[in-house]
């Protein structure tokens, strides 16, 4: 079992020249990381780093953010990854949380913060390249890249080797509005780490894509697994995530061995690079997660890659990933749905009643998991709130009589409309299973059923949606309202921006009533 900070060490002294990080125009071997991870770790030492402290990184995915983690690490510190495109409030908003001193920034990250006018108690920032040095509140100081450079690159020894100190934070959305710090230690990622590099016979020559945003969990196994086997890791940038002839021409070019993303990506390569006539042939293995893959979709996305392995990940960001399913083929045109599988990592899980009493096969219940790959618990300002086990997902499933466990949606998407209890996946699900629809996401507004859906088929109507939904559901989940839109909008680590859609349909809805109180009321002038 090994530290994070090990991993690089070993593979800078077994094979220095091999690529580490792969990004658009940089090359950084396992020697250039090593060494420029030290420097980093001398860098927050000097600046007044020490155990246990947090350590911000704010900055697009690269190889020197990558050393950046590491550093931190290095220096007995906690890495914080936070996310480019939030706005600076929210940034702000969880470095006081988590009482962040120190960050590793962009230059053009810092001037929009600065500019932003947001305080926060961060009294060091680290360029993380070269530029102009931005006006900065008195108590703070800016660092340049030169200064982390100018570091030894001798070899700095490890702080400690407790497997159960804090190694990272990840921040999620928080059901009050305000954002979660998941407190994750190296024991509880090493549990993923060497589950999934042992589970797909990671090597030292896959390139694995990094297509997750460094703040969402997914990139755990895009950074750490490849670093502990050496593999190298080719960056996906932003600009690239979005587009699907550019996704799959990165893979293409780059000969990418290895991909990890949510389904909406791989979806994108479908509808837009035309996948399934180009084909992916260095790929050997997919994984997914974060959302549910719509059979349609998958089963295109098998087909056009036959010769790679797919694998279902499953698990919230507090415990990363719990149950994994290997898919033995492509699904017949009888599945509606595929497992999330069984407990991996180590793990163990429990699927118990509103009562707390195990449920039987076929029943469905609300999804427990306890073991290694559980988080420490939440940090809240600056008093860490240890997790209890075996903790609760809020993940409604059903095991079926061969053990494999079926996914039902979340108890939090669980609403009563009328007086009927509803799970809102179940109407996404049968309204994914209409031909010309691509993305589809309900919701409950005022005491209402409104679907969302972008369509393939323009000339697919409201009434044959409708009429769809009736074949496959009770009336009284029939979705009151149709709403059909060009393109979801996306959240920065790729899912469906609920809120921001649920908003966009509250705020429609305001206009209309407007528009009809005013011509009412223009009609009432004119009797």
């Amino acid at each position: 079992m090994m530290r994070l900070d090990q991993f690089v060490s070993a593979w800078a002294e077994y094979d220095p020249n091999h690529v580490a990080v792969e990004g658009v125009i940089e090359k950084i071997t396992y020697r250039d990381l090593d060494q420029l991870a030290d420097r980093f770790a001398r860098l927050f030492l000097r600046l007044g780093v020490r155990k246990g402290d947090r350590v911000g990184v704010h900055m697009p995915r690269s190889g020197r953010t990558v050393a950046a983690m590491l550093g931190a690490l290095r220096a007995g510190a906690v890495y914080v990854p936070l996310d480019p495109g939030s706005p600076p409030a929210r940034i702000a908003l969880i470095a006081k949380d988590c009482g962040i001193r120190h960050v590793v920034i962009s230059p053009v990250l810092l001037s929009s913060w600065l500019a932003s006018g947001v305080t926060s108690p961060v009294r060091h920032f680290v360029l993380s390249a070269d530029g102009p040095l931005p006006a900065v509140d008195q108590d703070a100081a800016i660092h340049r890249w030169a200064e982390v450079l100018d570091e030894s690159a001798e070899r700095l020894e490890p702080p400690s080797h407790n497997m159960d100190e804090l190694a990272y934070i990840l921040y999620t959305s928080g059901s009050t509005g305000v954002p979660k710090g998941v407190m994750l230690s190296h024991r509880n990622a090493f549990a993923f780490i060497e589950w999934a590099g042992n589970q797909i016979e990671l090597h030292h020559s896959d390139r694995v894509a990094s297509v997750a945003p460094f703040h969402f969990d997914l990139s755990i196994f895009d950074v750490w697994t490849s670093l502990w086997v050496g593999a190298s890791i080719v960056i996906v940038d932003e600009t690239t995530v979005v587009s699907g002839p550019r996704m799959l021409e990165r893979i293409r070019q780059r000969n990418i061995s290895v991909w990890y993303s949510v389904p909406s990506a791989l979806i994108l390569m479908l509808d837009q690079a035309d996948l399934e006539a180009q084909g992916a042939p260095s790929l050997r293995a997919v994984y997914f997660a974060g959302e549910v893959f719509p059979m349609k979709h998958l089963r295109r996305a098998m087909r056009a890659l036959p010769q790679a392995k797919f694998w279902n990940l499953f698990g919230p960001t507090e415990t990363n990933v719990c149950m994994a399913y290997a898919l033995p083929g492509v699904p017949s045109e009888e599945d509606q749905t595929i497992p999330i599988g069984h407990p991996s990592c180590g793990d163990q899980m429990r699927v118990l009643d509103d009562a707390g009493q195990p449920v039987k096969p076929g029943q469905m219940g609300e999804l427990f998991i306890e073991g290694p790959t559980v988080m420490v618990g939440y940090w809240n300002a600056g008093a860490p709130l240890l997790a209890k086990q075996p903790y609760p997902t809020g993940d409604m499933v059903s095991q079926r009589e061969d053990g494999a466990v079926m996914y039902h949606g979340r108890r939090d998407h669980m609403v009563k409309v009328h007086g009927y209890r509803i799970e809102l996946g179940e109407i996404e699900s049968a309204l994914l299973l209409h031909p010309g629809i691509q993305e589809a996401i309900t919701m409950v507004v005022g005491q209402e059923l409104v679907a969302v859906l972008v369509a393939s088929d323009p000339q697919l109507s409201i009434l044959q949606i409708k009429q769809h939904c009736a074949a496959k559901l009770p009336r009284y989940m029939i979705p009151s309202d149709v709403r059909p839109v060009a393109s979801m909008p996306r959240t920065t680590s790729g899912k469906i921006d609920r809120v921001r859609v649920k908003q966009d349909v509250i705020a429609e809805n305001e206009a209309r009533a407007k528009a009809m109180t005013e011509a009412r009321a223009a009609a009432r002038g004119t009797k």
